[in-house]
């Protein structure tokens, strides 16, 4: 079982020991005593930690110093960026790192004449500088380089920096080195190439070519029989593109599995030999191992998939039905509602500052690119100018009219997209859509004029005439969709802090919309396109739950401020128990 105490390592110190040292380290000057104590303290007030419960451990603040927005803790970005960069010189101080060196340290002869060779390329710098120092500094010269001295600069990297994701970072320094090496070998670059690592722990589909011709055939007749397309062994219902896209990625993930499980898949000449109980148990085995003997979405659905074809499509006799079943039962993942992922998303909107940030992003990134443009003829700049429109208008378009991410990265300007005096109409038919119920949206007059000044402006720069779609790629492609993705994502977090996949925007309207009109469930379904209410419900009851606690909170507020005031009130208005009739009357005695 693993240890998630932070402390766990008897080595670690927390930051509270490490304030202490920093405050009578008489090698530091007291101004920079107090500039390092001061950043401490910052840590724990974002981090929302005592100091004794913060290790002094770059792994443990990497993830949440990614998480840290300039907006969440009301500074701006140098003043994060100065925090983190005075935690390292404390770690160096006591001699918690002691591989990397700062940003400033004089590197040695040999790097420097390296180092002067990069002159005009400020990418090939930014990325190789680290390394530069690092190397100078334990003693490594540039002719010394080896795959070897590649890997512990990667564990450097992860053991004393903060920097996010490292093990891209140190892929992005070995691609550099050898390009640089390619440039600059007649000047003297050492002519030496640093493998580029493959981090793709996670990846694991095998090539075609380790399969029978018999288990390819097979796989293809399946996947022929399931979308319908011979008429006298079709399917009772066709499946669509996308869920036959995702019966084959299940079924290669299984074959896979299979494979490293020792099986030779190629003196196998039927699929149906690989899906008996004996094959079944092995396969999902190594899944299950994998994922540390816990199932997942994914194992439940290569289960449900091998379960298919084996019950449905062959079948089998009852033992084995119910064997299926069984583990069907068992390693299925069928959480009702939202998953935690999803609550996490929903659950900033909690906070009605983020909803106005939210709703208000789309002209605030028009005003910025604008602004970009004006200021900068530089030809990256103006792209990135244009990419910014790109995304304004898809996350636009997602607020208004949230829909799945396939459906947004196809949307055709020719086929989707139409006009209706002056305001855009979205409409995807059905059979384009993941239910099975089509979309129709009629964006306001405000958000189609900025939409049509992307059509006749930035997107004209990213593609040529010919190509047809509102987010288009190459070659009269629509924008890859993990690059769609990204976009939106990074954009989302780097202009207003808010962590949201394009899918959760549907999980977000759910929130935003319920929040402010609690209980209209009905208005929700036909806002996202779900083909009953119970589908909504089902996601969505208690989305409004912090709003209806907020009220609660309200009248128990309210009632206690009364409770306050009564007592005066009542002192004031309460008759004595006994008055003259002649007052009573307003008579004199």
């Amino acid at each position: 079982m693993s240890n998630n105490n932070p402390f766990a390592d008897p080595c670690l110190i927390s930051f509270a020991e490490l304030q202490k040292k920093i405050l009578i380290n008489d090698r530091l000057s007291y101004p920079r005593r107090r500039e390092i104590s001061s950043a401490i303290n910052a840590v724990a007030a974002w981090f929302n930690l005592p100091l004794d419960m913060i290790p002094a451990s770059t792994s443990f603040l990497r993830d949440r110093f990614n998480h840290i927005h300039p907006d969440h803790v009301n500074v701006s970005k140098r003043r994060i960026q100065n925090v983190r960069s005075l935690v390292m010189a404390a770690f160096r101080a006591e001699g918690i790192t002691t591989k990397l060196a700062p940003y400033m340290t004089t590197m040695s002869l040999e790097w420097q004449r390296l180092w002067d060779m990069l002159k005009g390329s400020l990418y090939h710098k930014t990325e190789l500088s680290r390394f530069f120092r690092y190397c100078s500094n334990q003693q490594i010269n540039p002719t010394d380089v080896t795959d070897a001295v590649s890997a512990s600069y990667l564990q450097a990297l992860e053991t004393e920096a903060l920097v996010s994701k490292p093990r891209i970072r140190h892929q992005s320094v070995c691609r550099v080195w050898n390009k640089c090496a390619e440039l600059h070998q007649q000047k003297g670059w050492p002519d030496i190439a640093l493998a580029v690592p493959r981090y793709e722990g996670r990846l694991y589909s095998i090539d075609e070519t380790l399969l029978s011709n018999g288990i390819k055939q097979d796989l293809d007749d399946y996947i022929t029989f399931l979308a319908g397309d011979d008429p006298f062994s079709a399917h009772a219902r066709p499946f669509r593109p996308k869920s036959l896209e995702a019966v084959k990625g299940y079924f290669w993930r299984y074959l896979s599995a299979l494979h490293y499980q020792g099986i030779n898949l190629k003196t196998i000449n039927s699929l149906s030999d690989l899906v008996t109980k004996n094959m079944f148990t092995l396969g999902i085995r190594w899944f299950w191992e994998r994922n540390q003997n816990e199932t997942s979405k994914n194992i439940g659905e290569i289960v449900w998939t091998v379960r298919c074809y084996a019950v449905k499509h062959i079948g089998t006799d009852e033992a084995t039905t119910a064997f299926y079943n069984d583990a069907l039962a068992r390693l299925r993942v069928t959480q009702p509602g939202l998953s935690n992922k999803n609550q996490a998303a929903m659950a900033q909107f909690d906070n009605p500052k983020i909803v106005e940030t939210f709703v208000s992003l789309p002209p605030r990134l028009w005003d910025k690119a604008a602004s970009m443009q004006k200021t900068v003829c530089s030809k990256r700049i103006c792209k990135k100018a244009h990419l910014l429109v790109q995304a304004s208008v898809a996350i636009e378009i997602l607020l208004f009219a949230p829909m799945r991410i396939s459906n947004l990265q196809g949307l055709r300007l020719d086929e989707h997209i139409s006009w209706q005096a002056n305001c855009v109409r979205i409409n995807i038919p059905r059979q384009q859509v993941k239910n099975d119920q089509a979309l129709d949206f009629l964006l306001p007059e405000s958000v189609s004029k900025r939409i049509k000044r992307y059509i006749e402006g930035s997107r004209q720069h990213l593609t040529s005439p010919a190509n047809p779609f509102l987010f288009p790629g190459r070659n009269g492609k629509p924008k890859d969709s993990s690059a769609l993705r990204n976009q939106i994502e990074n954009t989302l977090w780097k202009e207003a802090g808010i962590r949201l996949t394009p899918h959760q925007f549907r999980h977000a309207a759910a929130k935003i919309l319920l929040d402010a009109k609690p209980g209209h469930y009905e208005v929700v379904r036909k806002v996202l396109g779900h083909k009953s209410l119970s589908t909504t419900y089902s996601h969505y009851a208690g989305a409004e739950t912090q709003a209806a606690i907020s009220l609660y909170d309200d009248v128990i507020i309210q009632h206690r401020q009364r409770r306050a005031i009564e007592p005066k009130q009542l002192h004031q208005r309460c008759e004595p128990p006994f008055m003259d009739p002649l007052q009573l009357y307003g008579g004199k005695r």
